[in-house]
């Protein structure tokens, strides 16, 4: 997760209801750490440091589309940016990733609260960053 001057950057399909943090795919023999910065580089093109790991969620969820049963497993990080690049794009950008449309927004910790912003426990936990993992399971 990116947090720079206490906004978080979020994400959107275009057209889609729901906002999210950026990530990705591990890909296999391949460490959760440098995974993120590959995909992190990859959507935005920009580098990044791992700060530290803030909590382990494990997501029970029915996909709507698809109407499948789903046991999903994230890793969230704290992240650095590597430069201040990115920012320059402003507050709300559009990046094109193999013809998907995604939007990219900086949202206060205030603003998050307001908007469909998956995992939900991102909403209270933003708040206080842990010191120490901790693992939040959602069903």
């Amino acid at each position: 997760m990116l947090v720079q001057d206490g906004k978080l950057l979020i994400m959107q399909d275009k057209g889609q209801p729901h906002y999210y943090v950026p990530g990705g795919r591990i890909k296999m023999n391949e460490k959760s750490e440098d995974a993120l910065q590959r995909e992190i580089k990859e959507k935005l093109g920009i580098e990044v440091n791992v700060n530290r790991m803030l909590w382990v969620n494990e997501n029970f969820f029915k996909e709507d589309t698809v109407q499948e049963q789903f046991h999903e497993v994230c890793f969230f990080y704290l992240l650095e940016l590597k430069d201040e690049e990115v920012l320059k794009r402003g507050s709300e950008f559009e990046v094109n990733e193999n013809e998907k449309i995604h939007m990219y927004y900086w949202k206060s910790l205030d603003e998050i609260n307001h908007i469909n912003l998956y995992p939900q426990f991102l909403k209270e936990k933003m708040i206080e960053l842990p010191q120490h993992i901790k693992h939040i399971v959602e069903t």
